[in-house]
């Protein structure tokens, strides 16, 4: 169960950190805003906090 939580919350904080990042890259090579750029920067950053709650899972188990 301690594993389960120390996940969420990790992936929780990626997820944020990774969505924030991705923005300002986006930003930064001048992607306009819109529904297309939204769903992206949640897909990738999605991906990010998955990857990241996998190996925090294959570090504690």
């Amino acid at each position: 169960m301690k594993g389960l939580l120390a996940s969420l919350v990790i992936s929780t904080i990626a997820y944020f950190v990774a969505s924030h990042y991705i923005g300002r890259y986006m930003d930064s090579i001048d992607i306009p805003k819109g529904m297309v750029r939204g769903i992206s920067v949640f897909v990738l950053a999605a991906a990010v906090s998955y990857g990241v709650a996998f190996v925090v899972d294959l570090a504690l188990s």
